[in-house]
């Protein structure tokens, strides 16, 4: 099975977050970035119009993250040169929070990482192990810590 066919197998059922579950900020870059994203299904995105919401994947609820992340790795995964700057955002996504990180967004950080399936945990892993042998991986210790920061939700649910 490809990479592209576990990300979406994993991620197939995934509820959309429902419209008011998009970003909880109304600004006018998060309202910008919930108006893009309202109604729409996470297989009808481009790469070209995630190019340009590539901010959202820090800004999205967990529930958003979870559902919108699949159409991030499916479109870079044949466009590694073109779009490094998104694996490099996913990457940061997954990576521990600082010790020092304020309460609330550790919090935020258990519920976005917490929040998935082991199978999509797997997917997410086999995304960032392509990225890294794409050969554009801009900093190859976060993808090391952020896969190692999933695998060990693995052994923790098990």
């Amino acid at each position: 099975m490809s990479v592209r066919e576990t990300i979406e197998g994993a991620f197939e059922r995934v509820d959309y977050p429902g419209d008011l579950n998009i970003i909880h900020c109304s600004c006018p870059i998060c309202r910008h970035v919930c108006d893009y994203f309202h109604g729409t299904k996470w297989k009808s995105h481009t790469l070209e119009s995630l190019r340009k919401q590539q901010l959202a994947l820090s800004l999205f609820t967990p529930e958003a993250f979870r559902y919108f992340l699949p159409a991030y790795m499916t479109r870079t995964l044949d466009a590694w040169q073109d779009t490094c700057l998104i694996p490099f955002l996913i990457t940061k996504q997954f990576l521990p929070p600082r010790s020092d990180e304020n309460p609330q967004r550790q919090e935020h950080h258990a519920k976005l990482v917490g929040g998935f399936s082991a199978a999509q945990r797997a997917a997410i892993v086999a995304y960032l192990r392509e990225y890294v042998a794409s050969g554009t991986a801009l900093v190859l210790a976060d993808v090391q810590r952020a896969i190692a920061l999933l695998q060990e939700l693995d052994s923790a649910k098990q």
